[in-house]
């Protein structure tokens, strides 16, 4: 009996814990059904874990500047796919950013791509 209780002890131990994590990879936070594409300027550039973070000030329709953050996969699967590094990005270069946009209508978006000023495009794979 003890066994059996503890069986279920752990079980339940697991899958409180497995739920918050897989709602934070999931991709329920945003809007997958369209892409949004962002022209802007790099304010910071966070080569970091869990998650490759992109900081952006963006002019909107009104010419006003919004900030925008992108969330982009962990370092080591960026760089295993190619072309990015610490140092791929940094404060004051203009790219164009695109992804999905978060359903809670805030300026963050689950990064799909970034296209360079040059151009050249760095998948988020």
């Amino acid at each position: 009996m003890k066994n059996w209780v503890l069986c279920l002890a752990i079980l339940f131990s697991a899958l409180l814990v497995s739920v918050p994590v897989l709602a934070h990879h999931g991709e329920t936070n945003y809007d997958t059904d369209k892409l949004v594409s962002v022209k802007a300027t790099v304010t910071s550039f966070l080569f970091i874990n869990p998650h490759v973070q992109v900081f952006l000030d963006a002019k909107n329709d009104k010419g006003e500047i919004e900030k925008w953050t992108c969330e982009a996969r962990s370092p080591a699967m960026l760089v295993r796919n190619g072309d990015w590094d610490k140092n791929t990005l940094k404060p004051g270069d203009v790219i164009t950013v695109v992804g999905f946009k978060s359903r809670n209508g805030a300026n963050i978006l689950r990064l799909k791509k970034i296209v360079l000023a040059d151009g050249k495009e760095l998948p988020d794979l």
